[in-house]
């Protein structure tokens, strides 16, 4: 799992949003996002809901890409407040 499938995986549990709107949100090129969300789609994280006008997909994240997230936001998490403590110590901040 990569930092930009997290960050989509992120947005997508706080609502369904299209590939144009992840690109919006994220600022990331549409290829980008679409080779992200095929790969999570794969992996059974994400499922796309409908489609819209101009070929654009709506996309939600499954059961499974909730505790997927939750795992990662633990280990993130933890090692934030590890890169805090090395960061402080090493800039006396």
């Amino acid at each position: 799992m990569n930092v930009l499938q997290l960050a989509i995986l992120t947005i997508l549990s706080e609502d369904e949003r299209s590939v144009n709107e992840l690109r919006e949100y994220l600022g990331i090129d549409k290829k980008r996002i679409i080779k992200s969300i095929r790969s999570l789609e794969k992996k059974g994280l994400v499922e796309r809901k409908t489609y819209l006008g101009e070929g654009d997909v709506i996309f939600g994240i499954t059961e499974e890409g909730i505790q997927e997230l939750y795992k990662y936001y633990m280990f993130l998490r933890d090692l934030v407040k590890e890169m805090e403590i090395s960061v402080c110590t090493r800039f006396d901040c």
